[in-house]
């Protein structure tokens, strides 16, 4: 066989040779490359698997808010006087609702805010926020946007942005049905007890129209029931410590009757 054939036969062999090594170096390479794939994924849905767990747990501890879910301490009191804060422009609209839009169609509305110091609790509400608007109605009413304390359900809180601090309502199936004055509030009820008032000015106030609950450790609810027949529906409650009220609520029965509400 002349050289040169020989030579080829050789050089095609070669070829041969190295282009079976090439194709089996890429199957072992992708083996490889699907064995790290498989381990990669089980710490994903280990991953996945813990955060839904941790959502869970966290949970109740989100809707779990005390009942000083107020304002920012930070943002000043608003007078009912006070035209420095300018208006407020919203379109905040939890309820999903549109019963309460502008005439135009749209739901920008500038607010005028009403809810100051000298606002006052009744048994129907808190000034121009009475009890059975929804949440874009209070907003209206008051003048002040209502941020959410807690996951919107069928019960949750709402504290007004820019009013005086200690302020809650309590939304229960879409209406405000209850409000909460805590801390160092100056809010009080048209009679003037509120925050520090003592249970004998309590009873100078209200005389018989006062039913008590114990609640244990120094604790004492203190309810005035309405005499008016219209009013039989609402109650206004002062928790009181060793003989001060410590916080105040009024709403409508039997949710204002509840230590804590949205339990």
């Amino acid at each position: 066989m002349p050289f040169r054939q020989i030579f080829t036969v050789l050089l095609a062999m070669i070829v041969i040779l190295l282009a079976a090594l090439v194709v089996l170096s890429w199957g072992d390479d992708d083996g490889d490359t699907a064995d790290p794939t498989e381990t990669t994924l089980a710490p994903d849905d280990e991953s996945t698997s813990t955060t839904s767990s941790t959502t869970t747990t966290l949970a109740p501890v989100t809707t779990s808010i005390p009942v000083d879910c107020v304002s920012d301490p930070d943002t000043p009191d608003t007078e009912t006087t006070t035209t420095t804060t300018g208006d407020v422009t919203t379109t905040f609209n939890p309820d999903g609702a549109d019963d309460d839009e502008t005439d135009d169609g749209t739901d920008d509305v500038a607010l005028e805010p009403t809810l100051g110091r000298n606002s006052s609790l009744s048994t129907v509400g808190l000034d121009t926020v009475t009890f059975g608007l929804t949440v874009n109605q209070a907003e209206r009413a008051s003048g002040h946007r209502m941020s959410n304390c807690e996951p919107v359900t069928d019960c949750y809180r709402v504290t007004p942005d820019g009013a005086p601090t200690g302020i809650s309502f309590v939304v229960d199936n879409g209406t405000i049905e209850r409000v909460d004055i805590v801390g160092d509030s100056p809010i009080t009820t048209l009679s003037g007890a509120g925050i520090g008032t003592t249970d004998e000015e309590l009873d100078e106030l209200f005389g018989d129209q006062l039913d008590r609950v114990d609640l244990g450790g120094g604790r004492t609810d203190v309810v005035f029931v309405p005499a008016d027949d219209n009013d039989q529906e609402f109650r206004v409650a002062f928790t009181t410590l060793d003989g001060a009220v410590e916080s105040l609520r009024s709403g409508r029965v039997p949710l204002v009757l509840e230590t804590e509400a949205c339990a």
